[in-house]
């Protein structure tokens, strides 16, 4: 229908309404509990595996005692869908990227699985746009077109000098992918991030100090969960704030930044250094749509440089990150929000997204058997 992916809800609502689309808004927690008893299922069905995001994971089949391989992922499509009743497709190939092209193929088979062989690569790469090749970006392909180099079998075809000329190393890998030989490793450990950044276009416009104070906590909250779950301590903060909206023209940003001497990890910490960049570039008067921040210059927690005569500073973080530890237990195990500051705990939530149209049904029986 010409709808756009990303497209503003307020866009379309007059189109999607007269064609009678069924409209969904986002639900993160319930997709992140299926997505985890999915990749929990799907881990026993390999020997190594990495979790690619939430809805993909490559898995690397064990070659010995796997004979008949899109058979094999055949048994798994029917395993998913038996003990958590989520339909998955799954590509089958001897590299990933030729497993994500053949991942776009079974979306639209039938039987949800299909097998790039060596037989079938060539015709298959024939009938891919280079656009749609994993790795290749909106500017790579622009250049590799002004080149002639329209679908995947243009560029296999083409000198792996030349690729490298223009597409570094990394394409070149791309080009061994695409013919079968295998460059580019699973990776099952995640690698620590460069940076954390929480943000969202909040439900409503925030005028007063107050909103836009609670809404950034919100924000900062989530990031130091997300800090520590990695073990790490932020050297650097940035808060800005929006106001406005793009699509009228009225948009622009405030923003400041701060960096610490003794990286820091808990909430009470966080919050503090959050409210006084705040306090720089809050100004009244304006309404503000947009709120976030970014935590970066990471370190390891475990491991800090201790300054001479820092005793009691130091004694007094260790109980704030102690404390900061276990409300993310409490809440890991009895739900997201059982513990959190009390500035949040204020019945209208501007900054929370409206959420109009969020389903109801519960997955609370879906298990792994």
């Amino acid at each position: 229908m010409g709808v756009k992916m990303g497209e503003p809800y307020f866009r379309v609502q007059h189109l999607l309404k007269r064609k009678g689309v069924v409209v969904c808004s986002g639900n993160l927690v319930a997709y992140k509990e299926i997505s985890d008893k999915v990749m929990q299922a799907l881990s026993i069905c390999a020997n190594t595996m990495e979790i690619y995001s939430i809805d993909e994971a490559f898995l690397n089949f064990p070659e010995k005692a796997v004979r008949n391989p899109a058979e094999y992922a055949a048994k798994i499509r029917r395993y998913i869908d038996r003990i958590i009743g989520i339909p998955i497709s799954i590509g089958v190939a001897p590299t990933k990227t030729l497993a994500k092209l053949a991942a776009s193929r079974a979306k639209k088979s039938e039987s949800g699985v299909f097998e790039i062989t060596e037989q079938n690569r060539s015709g298959i790469l024939l009938g891919t746009p280079v656009e749609d090749i994993w790795g290749i970006g909106y500017k790579a392909s622009g250049k590799l077109k002004r080149y002639a180099v329209i679908t995947a079998a243009d560029f296999v075809r083409k000198d792996p000098v030349w690729i490298k000329k223009y597409l570094t190393i990394r394409g070149v890998m791309t080009q061994y992918e695409l013919n079968g030989q295998p460059c580019i490793p699973l990776v099952t450990e995640r690698a620590a991030p460069k940076s954390i950044q929480v943000s969202r276009t909040w439900g409503s416009v925030l005028e007063s100090e107050e909103d836009v104070n609670c809404a950034i906590i919100d924000n900062v909250v989530k990031a130091g969960r997300l800090l520590r779950k990695d073990r790490l301590s932020a050297g650097a903060m940035t808060v800005y704030l929006r106001y406005g909206y793009r699509h009228n023209g009225e948009c622009g940003y405030f923003t400041e930044d701060t960096y610490f001497n003794n990286p820091i990890m808990s909430d009470i910490e966080l919050i503090q250094a959050a409210k006084s960049l705040l306090r720089k570039i809050y100004r009244p008067g304006y309404r503000y749509t947009q709120g976030g921040v970014i935590l970066c210059k990471f370190s390891d927690s475990n491991y800090r440089q201790r300054e001479l005569f820092d005793e009691a500073i130091f004694d007094r973080r260790l109980k704030y990150e102690s404390l900061a530890r276990c409300v993310d237990e409490i809440n890991e195990h009895f739900g997201e929000r059982v513990i959190y500051p009390s500035v949040l705990a204020v019945k209208n939530k501007k900054w929370r997204p409206q959420r109009k149209f969020l389903t109801t049904e519960k997955w609370d029986n879906l298990k792994v058997g």
